[in-house]
């Protein structure tokens, strides 16, 4: 069912304290009891797929109690939010006479304005209302010429709307149906008014219900847009975020980076640096909005088996914090924020996230780096899980060798002489800010003049991370490669088990098939062995007999090799003379007489024939 529906909690807290209601919020209010009676009847039927939303709108089901208010409200109130004529008998009735009294006035009107007497002081052949009055259009020079009360003249004066005094009983008339009309439906409206009182506690408490499953489902649609998944969560800081995306920019429908962001429970500080442009701050505020959407129950865009830890405070410095108005410099304004944070951050509130985009910049470099990494010391002492973006190599080379710290560095490719966007979790990365410079159409010499002026340390540090991320690269490529070549294995040997179990399948059929066909060919051979021992016993001669052994012994040597081929045999190394065997083809049991010749067959006796079989 659809969760659409108006907030009409001032409506019943108004109702409640004696105030008529308007039609409109009536119609609401009923809205409001039918959908509440709508969810409950669908959550029941999906009682067991919801189980936690089925209780969430338990209290709902007090709406059923309501029915006589719906009722009653439907009853009076149209869906467009109108007092109905057929609300009560009265209303009917005095509807009714007051229609009849205004088509009494029509058509006076309708002679007036077609009689001689009016033709001549008429503006126009039309009437019109003024004050809940019936008038005419008089010439201003001729309102003289008929009896009457003027309520109203045109803009310009050269016309008197006139209530002639032939019609002014019939507009009493009117005036007054009309007033008992109003009363009554003010009547209506106190009464439903007052039955809405009486259920106030009821309607809002399913008005917060109403409003908690709007929230979860308006949750779930966003999830559905940013194609969110609900995450493992945790109170020990580890973040594993797998796949991860930010949420404006995936539902601005733009192109997408998908990063993963892993810094476990023992990393304290994440730094991350690289080119400017490269997505280093945007990597900064998908932290901290995932933190805050899984506070809000949001389901996060990353993959299905990330992690993210719930934090108890956020704290962020992004952007320029410059205020003219007070006299703060951007610098100001940053050192200003970190000292309230420092102050609200003692080590008794600790495990919030922190997130700093370039802490202490416009300031001189040295400084700004040596108070930059004091800061983050600090917040790491206080067990804070930071997250700072950075150009200072200063940070980089702490993040390397400190424990507990972290680089990381968004891409940049060498060849295009542009950011990737994607991030590389455990390196460093160098700022690249004169390729950009050039990129973006700086002058040559001036590129030039500026690589010569670079210290030569920071200049063979920036190549060095450069071929490093470089290297990573080609690493994270070949990586992807080799699952894809992997992926393909995998794929060739399923396809090529389930080629070699079809084809069992269809072996075993017709090993099915073709012992079926034996065991009927066997069946008319014991028939036939049948008959010659019943020969062999009518006619007890010695040639009977032989001729009898004779024809059992050709039978055997006929189906035998047959029988064979379609079925297992008994391994015949392991036989020992007088053992005791059977023939699972003949369906016989036999002595063994001889051990294995040639080709393994073995001589058996079988009650009184001797014969050969494999």
């Amino acid at each position: 069912p659809s969760l659409s529906f108006p907030d009409v909690r001032e409506a019943v807290d108004r109702a409640a304290k004696g105030a008529p209601l308007e039609t409109h919020e009536l119609r609401d209010i009923a809205t409001g009891l039918g959908l509440g009676a709508d969810i409950v009847r669908y959550l029941g039927r999906n009682r067991e797929t919801t189980p936690a939303l089925s209780a969430v709108a338990t209290p709902l089901e007090a709406f059923f109690a309501l029915n006589q208010l719906k009722s009653s409200i439907d009853r009076s109130v149209d869906a467009e939010g109108n007092i109905r004529e057929s609300a009560t008998p009265e209303l009917r009735h005095l509807t009714h006479h007051a229609a009849g009294l205004k088509q009494q006035m029509r058509h006076r009107l309708d002679a007036i304005l077609a009689s001689k007497r009016y033709a001549e002081v008429l503006q126009e052949r039309y009437f019109a209302q003024r004050e809940g009055r019936y008038v005419v259009p008089i010439k201003d020079e001729m309102r003289g010429k008929i009896p009457g009360i003027v309520h109203d003249i045109s803009a310009s004066g050269a016309t008197v709307f006139l209530e002639p005094r032939e019609l002014v009983d019939l507009n009493n008339s009117i005036k007054v149906a009309d007033l008992e009309v109003q009363r009554e439906v003010r009547r209506i409206l106190q009464e439903l008014s007052a039955l809405v009182a009486g259920h106030a506690s009821v309607l809002l408490d399913g008005l917060a219900v109403l409003a908690k499953l709007d929230c979860i489902a308006a949750r779930s649609a966003f999830g559905r847009l940013v194609g969110g998944q609900s995450v493992v969560l945790n109170d020990c800081g580890r973040v594993l975020l797998r796949q991860a995306r930010h949420p404006l920019l995936v539902l601005g429908r733009e192109r997408v980076v998908a990063n993963d962001l892993l810094f476990d429970d023992a990393v304290r500080v994440l730094v991350i640096s690289g080119p400017n442009t490269g997505g280093k701050t945007v990597t900064l505020k998908i932290v901290g909005l995932f933190a805050l959407m899984v506070r809000a129950g949001l389901p996060l865009p990353c993959a299905a088996d990330s992690e993210m830890a719930v934090f108890p405070e956020i704290y962020a410095d992004i952007g320029d914090a410059q205020d003219l108005a007070k006299d703060l410099s951007s610098f100001s304004a940053h050192m200003t924020q970190m000292v309230q944070l420092l102050q609200q951050a003692s080590p008794g509130r600790s495990k919030a996230l922190v997130l700093l985009d370039e802490p202490v910049t416009s300031t001189d470099p040295a400084e700004g780096a040596a108070l930059a990494e004091a800061l983050l010391l600090r917040l790491a002492d206080l067990n804070m899980k930071v997250v700072a973006t950075t150009h200072y190599n200063q940070l980089k080379v702490l993040a390397q060798s400190k424990p507990g710290f972290r680089n990381a560095s968004v891409e940049f490719d060498v060849g295009t002489l542009s950011p990737t966007y994607r991030l590389i979790m455990g390196l460093p990365g160098g700022s690249s800010a004169i390729e950009i410079a050039g990129r973006l159409g700086m002058e040559e010499a001036i590129l030039d003049h500026a690589m010569s002026l670079l210290n030569r340390d920071d200049r063979s540090l920036d190549q060095v991370l450069g071929e490093l991320q470089e290297k990573q690269r080609r690493m994270n490529e070949d990586a992807a490669r080799a699952a894809e070549l992997r992926a393909e294995a995998e794929r060739a040997a399923s396809e090529a088990t389930e080629i070699a179990e079809r084809l069992r399948a269809s072996e075993r059929e017709e090993r099915k098939g073709t012992k079926k066909k034996l065991t009927d060919e066997l069946l008319r051979a014991r028939a036939q062995v049948q008959g010659i021992v019943e020969e062999v016993k009518r006619e007890r001669t010695l040639v009977k007999a032989r001729e009898a052994k004779e024809k059992l012994a050709e039978v055997e040597v006929r189906q035998q090799p047959r029988l064979s081929d379609s079925a297992g045999t008994i391994p015949v190394d392991r036989l020992r003379i007088g053992d005791r065997i059977e023939v699972t083809r003949l369906g016989k049991t036999g002595t063994l007489l001889e051990a294995p010749q040639g080709k393994k067959r073995v001589r058996i006796r079988v009650g009184d024939v001797e014969m050969s079989v494999a």
